[in-house]
């Protein structure tokens, strides 16, 4: 199967696409009813969180895999939050400053030292 192919099995082929694809300030629930029901589900999700990575919500359409554009996001964000943090511990604990780490990986000083923090604390937590 191309990876695509599975999109021919997806429901909302056989569906009006517009329930998929609300106006802002509209809901997904329809869409998301079909979605439950799909066998195809998970490809979808995976398909569009290909497509959206790093996008904030307001940058994301439609219905995917189950998700609203702001749930996709949401997952999207903490991912990447989630794998940064690793970074910054990483190249703290090989010695980097907190000014060089944050050169490296494009953010703010206050990013690495809240990362940090919060590493230090799941430790002091393990404890």
């Amino acid at each position: 199967m191309t990876s695509t192919e599975w999109m021919d099995r997806a429901l909302c082929a056989q569906t009006d696409p517009e329930i998929f694809f609300a106006d802002k300030g509209s809901n997904y629930d329809e869409a998301l009813k079909v979605c439950a029901d799909c066998p195809v589900l998970q490809q979808c999700a995976a398909y569009a969180q290909t497509l959206e990575r790093g996008l904030c919500h307001s940058y994301r359409h439609g219905a995917w895999g189950g998700t609203s554009p702001r749930q996709r996001a949401r997952t999207d964000d903490t991912t990447f939050k989630q794998t940064r943090d690793a970074r910054i511990v990483r190249l703290a604990s090989a010695g980097w400053k907190p000014r060089q780490i944050a050169a490296e990986l494009n953010c703010t000083d206050r990013t690495v030292w809240r990362a940090l923090a919060d590493h230090r604390r799941t430790l002091g937590e393990a404890a």
